[in-house]
């Protein structure tokens, strides 16, 4: 009775059998798999952001191992990052995993939420600007940092993508020159797309 008890209360998760019947015709790894059954299962049985680091564990990879995996899920359309208001005006991310059962049931799956799409969210969509012009993925570290800029320095987007053209321009592929471009430009108080694009005419015509 008490491991009946114990059963009962773990609760349960449920995976469609697309998933299973389908998946040699996919293109994902075994470890993408993996991945994204861990995050069905989190996403199931919660309503807040995992905590990556710690579905990692649980799924006994390593880190680097696991974002990895995720960031290829998110590439290949499999997963999508979607960010959301909390009531303190602070963007948290969350992350659908219907677009995979979409494409193998070949008919949209309602998400049970109202939340942006990925092409809506801003840290995905910087992120995706960042990954397409260094040409990599980017690591955990780096995917941090990017939400820094958006949720605790408050950067504009669109302030970020030109610090990432003027990155390119230098062919200096780095999240640490980017940041160094941003904070040159608060310290001469351009803080926003307009009025950088404004100095750079500026000096253009000089």
């Amino acid at each position: 009775m008490t491991n009946l008890g114990a059963y009962i209360n773990a609760g349960s998760s449920s995976f469609s059998n697309l998933l299973f019947t389908n998946f040699k015709g996919t293109d994902l790894t075994s470890t993408e798999l993996m991945v994204y059954l861990f995050l069905s299962q989190y996403v199931q049985n919660h309503s807040d952001a995992p905590d990556l680091q710690r579905l990692a564990a649980d799924a006994k990879m390593q880190s680097t191992t696991f974002m990895n995996a995720l960031n290829s899920l998110c590439a290949k359309k499999a997963v999508e990052l979607v960010t959301t208001t909390d009531a303190a005006g602070k963007l948290v991310d969350h992350y659908d995993v219907t677009p995979l059962l979409e494409e193998l049931s070949g008919k949209p799956v309602t998400p049970e939420t109202d939340v942006k799409t990925a092409s809506e969210s801003p840290i995905r969509k910087v992120t995706s600007q960042v990954e397409t012009e260094f040409g990599r993925l980017l690591t955990p570290i780096e995917q941090q940092m990017i939400r820094d800029w958006l949720n605790i320095d408050h950067y504009n987007p669109d302030l970020i993508s030109l610090a990432l053209r003027e990155a390119v321009l230098n062919q200096a592929y780095s999240l640490k020159y980017m940041d160094r471009v941003l904070l040159r430009w608060e310290k001469q108080h351009l803080t926003t797309p307009e009025a950088v694009r404004r100095q750079q005419q500026k000096f253009d015509s000089l």
